[in-house]
């Protein structure tokens, strides 16, 4: 009797172990809202915001969202990224554990070419099958095998294997600092051995894209390697935009993308190579490459940084220090997320009024900004699209 006592117990013990937990959600979409129509999910946007998750962004808005999910790697991601670079689109990348160790050459050419590399947990379990501490050991582990591959930590973003989910996992998640992300956009591209034909493919997803989405592309698929790039240039063409997941409407601090600048730059008429970026149409420069290009003019400026608050200090006709990384050239990359820059910026102890990004961790200014707070000369060849500084010469409006 005992023993059968035993083995009842070690049954209920296994199904506990291995069932979805009550309330468990397998994400799924319902498309009868019409063609081009955000779809109807299994829960809704005011419901996954409760727990500081989504499945797509502000309908009113003509931006798309790109996601990978990323099991395993099978030849295809490299051209992804490639086509990616081409457009100067971003894109998140969510990974597990296997992937870092298989593919690490791809996972830092992610990061490093500006895309968001995020959590897809370490070994893919269904989460609502797992306890609280397998959850947080499933998410902690990949990110501390992911800062020793790179050096970086993963994008606040959490896309739980199979879709499947609780209320209380979200919530997990939420506590952990993760944004749980699902989609509004997919299709049946995720079998190597049973891909869509390239036509089928473009049909669907041109049927089902909408403002707002985020879509799941699965990078093993060789279909969506042949036809991201007609993808890409049809949504442009249609007017599409695209933005990272760190842009999502809603966030506490929402980036914007950069684009790397690589027009030519001179001071005083002398070729400089500094790092630039383009934000809406203007050009953004490095701080401290514009205090090492200036260094030994008439407008040269020393730099402060006060780290307790954030704040930056310029200080005209004072030598600036050089920290050895300025002028390292144009970024090689698809397009970076810019955040909020220096908490304040002043010239003397006076506060400025600088348009300014966070950008890899260096504050980036407008350069028409900065000009006119060190009072600098900017000239600007529509043609080449080069910039000058003149130093020599005021600031004025006329000729930038």
């Amino acid at each position: 009797m005992k023993k059968q006592i035993r083995r009842a117990l070690g049954a209920l013990l296994l199904c506990a172990m291995t069932l979805p937990c009550a309330g468990a959600v397998n994400w799924g979409l319902w498309y009868g809202n019409g063609v081009n129509q955000p779809p109807s999910g299994e829960d809704s946007v005011q419901t996954l915001s409760q727990y500081g998750a989504y499945y797509m962004g502000s309908a009113a808005d003509k931006v798309l969202y790109l996601t990978f999910d990323c099991g395993y790697e099978n030849g295809n991601t490299a051209k992804i990224l490639d086509t990616l670079k081409k457009h100067h689109v971003p894109a998140a990348f969510f990974v597990v554990g296997h992937y870092l160790d298989a593919a690490p050459a791809l996972v830092r050419r992610m990061a490093a070419e500006g895309h968001l590399v995020c959590n897809h947990s370490a070994q893919h379990p269904n989460m609502t099958r797992v306890s609280r501490a397998r959850f947080v050991s499933e998410l902690e582990s990949l990110q501390t095998q992911y800062t020793a591959l790179t050096g970086r930590r993963l994008s606040p973003f959490f896309r739980p294997p199979e879709g499947a989910y609780t209320h209380e996992s979200l919530r997990w998640a939420q506590q952990l600092g993760y944004h749980t992300t699902l989609w509004s956009v997919a299709y049946a591209d995720w079998d190597p051995a049973a891909q869509p034909t390239y036509a089928s493919a473009r049909k669907t997803l041109h049927s089902r894209v909408h403002n707002g989405a985020i879509i799941l592309l699965h990078a093993v698929s060789s279909t969506n390697a042949a036809i991201l790039d007609s993808l890409l240039t049809e949504w442009k063409t249609q007017g599409y935009t695209f933005a990272a997941l760190s842009a999502l409407p809603g966030l506490p601090q929402p980036t914007v993308s950069a684009l790397p600048n690589p027009a030519p730059f001179t001071v005083a008429g002398q070729p400089v190579v500094p790092t630039a970026f383009l934000i809406e149409g203007n050009n953004y420069i490095k701080l401290r490459d514009a205090a090492q290009m200036l260094t030994g003019t008439e407008k040269q400026f020393a730099v402060s940084y006060d780290a307790a608050t954030g704040a930056v200090g310029l200080h005209p006709g004072q030598a600036y220090e050089a920290l050895g990384t300025e002028l390292t050239g144009v970024r090689d990359a698809a397009v970076v997320q810019a955040a909020p820059g220096a908490s304040q910026i002043t010239r003397d102890g006076t506060p400025l009024s600088l348009t300014a990004y966070l950008i890899d961790g260096e504050n980036y200014i407008k350069l028409r900004d900065l000009a006119q707070a060190l009072d600098c000369g900017v000239s600007y060849d529509s043609a080449t699209r080069s910039v000058g500084l003149e130093p020599s010469q005021p600031y004025s409006e006329e000729t930038v």
